[in-house]
């Protein structure tokens, strides 16, 4: 999974060109905020050689298309290609929307000759109704990998003031639904407009990884470093962890379901926790 997802302009040469240089996980070049209207069928003649170049770069990336209909199918004729990870899919308010996402992709890959269910959903969640029925949203289609939240909508939606409160309730609240439909969370619960302020955005990153995020997405590459800093188990991390499930493997020998180590029990609950902690490492290491 993805620690850090940039949005980019698919249609700005000067970010393009240091796109793969950026550090992020993976880029999300943009057909939609960040593209004027009268601008959108340039963006999309832009959007495959943009797409290839950065494929070719070893860079993974995903698209992000209009919101629902006509603007998002057009957008679908030409995100729908080899170097495409997933559709990143705006305004997410029902199931029906990433069901008719996921069928409209299936129909493209057959006839580009992709492999099925190569090109993956990641829902972004930003308004009142998409917060409350965010389960029936993830588990909607199978190509569902993860999940954002669009904090800016959801506050405009809620005709609500920005507080850590509101945004932390709604980002647990989505971080549980996508975890039982077995969606990664790509949520930090700080709006990605506050671009001078990365340490306040860290922070956010923090609380949202003690929430069990696994990553977020970024608006600028200043949020970058800070975003793989934060979802990136550190050394002490990982000795630790290292460290317990040596011991439970020990305790596993001698016949025991728990262990004492380092002053507490270690159950398996705990010892799944450092495994997956460990697992996790190793896909950024």
């Amino acid at each position: 999974m993805w620690r850090s997802l940039l949005f980019m302009p698919v249609l700005e040469e000067r970010f393009l060109a240091k796109a793969a240089e950026r550090g992020a996980d993976a880029i999300v070049l943009d057909l939609e905020a960040s593209i004027a209207i009268h601008r959108k069928e340039e963006a999309r003649a832009a959007l495959p050689p943009a797409i290839a170049r950065l494929h070719a770069a070893g860079q993974d990336v995903l698209v992000r298309i209009n919101a629902l209909w006509r603007p998002a199918l057009s957008d679908l004729e030409y995100a729908v290609r080899t170097g495409v990870r997933a559709i990143v899919v705006p305004l997410c308010e029902s199931p029906a929307q990433i069901a008719a996402i996921d069928a409209i992709v299936g129909e493209l890959e057959a006839e580009k000759s992709l492999p099925g269910g190569s090109v993956r959903i990641v829902p972004i969640i930003e308004t009142a109704r998409g917060v409350r029925d965010a389960d029936s949203i993830l588990r909607a289609s199978d190509r569902a990998v993860g999940v954002g939240f669009g904090i800016d909508d959801y506050l405009t939606d809620m005709q609500a003031l920005p507080s850590r409160e509101l945004l932390t309730v709604t980002a647990l609240s989505m971080a549980e639904a996508a975890r039982a439909a077995g969606v990664a969370p790509l949520i930090v619960p700080e709006s990605l407009t506050n671009l001078t302020d990365l340490d306040a955005f860290e922070a956010a990153a923090v609380r949202g990884r003690q929430m069990g995020s696994e990553g977020g997405f970024a608006a600028h590459p200043g949020q970058i470093e800070r975003l793989n800093k934060v979802f990136t188990p550190t050394d002490e991390e990982l000795a630790a962890a290292e460290r317990l499930v040596a011991a439970a493997r020990q305790g596993q020998k001698a016949g025991k379901g728990a262990v004492r180590h380092e002053g507490r029990m270690v159950e398996l609950p705990i010892v799944l926790r450092a495994e997956r902690l460990l697992e996790r490492a190793r896909r950024y290491r």
